[in-house]
């Protein structure tokens, strides 16, 4: 029995030693399987446990450098736990926990250019939107039946194209502010500055579901400016009869 013991804690130890040195190349399939092709790892340094490289968001050029530091034994009830930063100069770093039924985000900061999002999410999607967004999540958890959020979403210098499409509406800064706890949570949609005022509210739900219902209303001092920017808005929502335009979309999440 004592080589047959040996051999297997050998094999044990063997399988051990491998994983903790497997290269962090190999994160770039995973990533790659859970963002249906649309983000990628480049130049992954170190291991899957410690190690760095940079996000690339296709079909652009977006990157955005990585860091990462992940516990190992998380692993035995098939979860992953790890530390994620995104500027080497900066020690804060998001903490997230992962499972087959959760999702634990704590102290998230990113920031990247709004067309590169768009461009992801929906390559065929013709909205040249611009601007830049910024996401700070304090917490967000997700079950299959449960949301606990509080973050917010910044769309600074926002614009999208108008007609004729050379020219664009300023949108001003856009913000998402979400927090509750429940199978839905929900929060307002407004904005500073720019050529349409906007007021609304947004909503996800546990089950990865959105829906978005804005008003959109132009305000600026030009009246034929005016009048180009709600045959615009006429374009993409319903009149309310008070000169703006209401907006519904529902999506997903994730």
């Amino acid at each position: 029995m004592r080589p047959a013991l040996a051999f297997v804690a050998g094999a044990i130890l063997l399988a051990f030693m491998l994983v903790l040195t497997a290269p962090a190349a190999l994160l770039d399939r995973r990533i790659d399987a859970l963002s249906a092709g649309r983000v990628r790892l480049a130049n992954a340094t170190g291991t899957l446990w410690k190690g760095s490289g940079e996000l690339v968001l296709l079909p652009g050029v977006t990157r955005l450098p990585v860091f990462w530091r992940a516990e190992l034994w998380p692993l035995a009830r098939g979860e992953v736990r790890a530390a994620i930063g995104f500027d080497p100069d900066v020690p804060q770093s998001a903490a997230v926990v992962f499972g087959s039924d959760r999702l634990d985000v704590r102290d998230l900061e990113v920031s990247l250019p709004v067309e590169s999002i768009v461009r992801s999410a929906s390559p065929a999607l013709p909205l040249a939107a611009r601007g830049n967004l910024a996401l700070r999540v304090e917490r967000f958890m997700q079950r299959p039946d449960l949301l606990d959020a509080q973050l917010s979403v910044q769309w600074n210098d926002a614009s999208v194209p108008a007609f004729p499409p050379d020219e664009r509406i300023a949108l001003g800064d856009v913000r998402v502010d979400l927090a509750g706890r429940g199978a839905v949570v929900t929060g307002p949609v407004r904005n500073t500055g720019g050529e349409v005022e906007i007021t609304g509210q947004v909503g996800i739900a546990a089950t990865g579901t959105l829906q978005l219902t804005a008003t959109l209303r132009p305000r600026s001092g030009d009246r034929d400016r005016a009048e180009r920017i709600a045959n615009a808005l006429a374009a993409i929502g319903a009149p309310d009869g008070q000169g703006g335009y209401t907006l519904s979309v529902k999506g997903s999440w994730r």
